[in-house]
């Protein structure tokens, strides 16, 4: 058994490009020897910003021989009456290239067919690798890639050298000019000197001897181990973000902690602010102190060693650029009422057919009032001032600056020109939740104006046709209906969501011609399906979720699925959904939905016990359903199990008398409309 060491040597490519280069390299080496037929133990796959690496160990020299049983023509065709081969079974063997002695007849289901046996040899794993290797490395799906140059290769960055080693020897193949060979080198800056590769283990001692870590994980946990030194010789808190620590760890080919600080003045800016100019900006580490409040101290990490503080400086003085623009921006905007920064929202075109962010926050305002109205008519007045204010810092320069911060300033300067607290913080809430698994709203005033600012943007796009198609979602809806269920399902909101979804259409209909009734219905539908995802994830298969899906009001939805769920593996139920599927069937059959039906035309007892059923466990089915008592609902839909049983034993509905069958449609008719109003049965599987 062998090895593969393959590494691609690249200008420093973009840190959130490299991992999932080297997961698609792992798995596409991984199906082409699976493909063909070539076993190994394991592959691992790594990257810096300067290279990316596979290393197969255990990989075997060969593909494993193999034999082909291939059928061809029945054997009366291709035989005749002497038994030698006909014309058809010499061309057969000759277009499969079958030895003459593995020749013989097989029995088949469909009879006896000429049947041969071809022997495939198996290719050697190095001219299948050289096959292949290029074609993989240039199918590699980076988020951008480009020809540099005069190369006619694409990549993300330039490519400068392939490492290519198959059990100890070099294999060759060439991209654009480049050969690939044996020869890798280190950091660019510490040790940029080119090395000879044998095996991994050469591979890893080099560039350990010329300052690369090659291991993503072990730059990490490097990176953790100097943080952990400087927090406690320095007396601080490193807040270690999980995604800047990814990020931060593959900017570096060998990281180096390095503590920086700033002036204590600019803590008097929002700590928001501050962690956005370090963390997303600069790529900081921020600090707090033991307490939790903010220091004015950060962390970077280095790729090359600090000899000097002139590093410290460097990342010193960028910060301060920043962070002085930040508060020039914070003061000359708490000048500016945010009264008069919503009025300038009024030139600043939300979409074209939709009108301004003016015209939206108007429609939203409406939509939040009646939600609150519905839910909390205590909290409208402050709802109603959340709703106008919140995008207004949209207007500011801070946002301007930091678009990330949209929300949290409007939250600073609400609370700079002395709005209530609940305002200020549903002003920042009302953006809540913002990507998947986000905190949601706490106040009142942020949850309702946050599902109106959603809703408003749902109906708005699919009205004027812009409905999320694959991944195409520029309007961000599918994550917009997520959170509107989301707030609704932890809020507890009774909400009637077609109600809703009407609204804002009528809402709408004030600026542009809206068929509510066709685009109300599938922006249900569009919501419902989020709805469906969560609860299936939750254990609600689908059927029973589509058993249910009549009730807009989402908590009776979820109730009534769970409530199926619990029984749905029962033999009553499973005996009352076949008969309701039967039902269903034979009205549709008959083209029938009228329930009117008269007693007076039953013939038989059968009919009479189910008529009393109808009646009475009808109107308690209903009741338990509007007092939302859906597992008492099912129970008593149980009981309708025998009669039914009975009904269609002992019953011809389709009778010779036109009325008689008529009459007896009808009361199927009936006993349909009382299983309806629990749940669809016809979607139970």
């Amino acid at each position: 058994m062998g090895f593969y060491l393959m590494e691609i040597g690249v200008e420093e490519l973009p840190a959130s490009f490299i991992n999932p280069a080297a997961e698609y390299l792992k798995k596409t080496f991984a199906e082409i020897l699976r493909d063909k037929g070539i076993k190994y133990a394991n592959i691992i796959t790594d990257g810096t910003p300067r290279r990316l690496m596979l290393y197969i160990e255990d990989l075997a020299d060969k593909q494993e021989d193999r034999q082909e049983e291939i059928v061809g023509p029945p054997a009366g065709i291709a035989f005749d009456e002497k038994g030698e081969l006909t014309k058809a079974g010499e061309g057969f063997a000759k277009s499969k290239s079958l030895p003459a002695d593995s020749l013989r007849i097989v029995k088949t289901e469909k009879g006896e067919y000429l049947a041969g046996t071809f022997f495939h040899k198996g290719e050697e794993t190095s001219v299948l690798l050289q096959k292949n290797v290029p074609g993989i490395i240039n199918s590699i799906p980076f988020q951008k890639s480009m020809r540099w140059a005069d190369k006619d290769m694409k990549f993300a960055r330039p490519v400068h050298w392939f490492v290519s080693v198959f059990d100890g020897q070099v294999l060759p193949f060439e991209m654009d000019g480049i050969t690939a060979s044996n020869v890798t080198y280190g950091h660019r800056f510490m040790g940029n000197n080119p090395c000879t590769v044998k095996d991994i283990q050469s591979y890893e001692k080099c560039l350990e001897s010329n300052n690369v870590v090659i291991s993503f994980e072990k730059r990490k946990e490097i990176i953790k181990q100097q943080i952990e030194k400087i927090e406690s010789d320095n007396n601080l808190k490193v807040q270690i973000d999980d995604e800047l620590l990814d990020t931060v760890a593959n900017l570096v080919e060998k990281p180096f902690a390095v503590l920086g600080g700033f002036s204590e003045d600019f803590l008097e800016l929002p700590d928001e602010v501050l962690i956005t100019s370090m963390k997303n900006h600069q790529k900081y580490f921020y600090t707090t102190d033991k307490n939790g409040n903010m220091c004015n101290y950060f962390i970077g990490v280095s790729n090359t060693e600090p000899k000097d503080d002139t590093i410290r400086y460097g990342y010193e003085k960028v910060l301060k650029a920043r962070l002085s623009d930040a508060v020039f921006f914070f003061e000359n905007d708490k000048k500016v009422l945010l009264e008069n920064m919503v009025e300038k929202l009024k030139d600043v075109v939300y979409q074209e057919q939709l009108g301004t962010s003016y015209e939206k926050m108007e429609r939203f305002y409406k939509i939040a009032s009646y939600l609150s109205g519905q839910l909390a008519s205590d909290r409208i007045e402050n709802t109603q001032r959340v709703a106008y204010l919140c995008k207004g810092d949209l207007m500011s320069e801070m946002v301007y600056e930091f678009p990330e911060l949209q929300g949290v300033m409007g939250r600073e300067y609400a609370r700079a020109q002395g709005e209530s607290e609940a305002v200020c913080t549903g002003i920042y809430e009302h953006y809540l939740p913002r990507f998947a698994e986000d905190i949601l709203p706490t106040t009142v005033e942020g949850s309702l104006v946050s599902v109106a600012d959603k809703i408003d943007t749902i109906c708005g796009c699919f009205a004027i046709g812009l409905i999320p198609t694959g991944n195409n979602d520029p309007y961000a809806l599918r994550r917009n209906a997520i959170g509107i269920i989301n707030i609704i399902r932890n809020n507890k909101y009774r909400l009637d969501l077609r109600r809703l979804i009407e609204y804002s259409l009528e809402v709408l209909s004030e600026k542009l011609s809206v068929d509510i009734k066709k685009t109300g219905e599938k922006v249900f539908e569009f919501i419902l399906l989020r709805l469906k995802k969560i609860l299936s994830e939750e254990g609600i298969p689908a059927d029973i979720f589509d058993a249910v899906k009549k009730y807009s009001d989402i908590l009776s939805l979820e109730m009534a699925a769970k409530a199926i769920n619990d029984v749905k593996d029962g033999e009553d139920f499973a005996v009352i959904a076949t008969s309701y599927k039967r039902i269903n069937n034979i009205l549709k059959k008959s083209d029938w939905n009228d329930s009117g039906y008269n007693p007076e035309l039953f013939q038989t007892f059968y009919e009479q016990k189910l008529d009393e059923m109808i009646k009475t466990s009808g109107a308690q089915i209903e009741d338990l359903v509007k007092n939302e008592k859906y597992r008492q609902a099912i129970e008593v839909l149980l009981k309708f199990r025998v009669p039914v049983d009975e009904f269609f034993d002992n019953v011809m509905v389709m009778d010779k008398d036109k009325n008689v069958k008529h009459n007896r449609l009808s009361l199927l008719c009936g006993l349909k409309n009382v299983f309806d109003i629990v749940a669809d049965l016809s979607q139970v599987n």
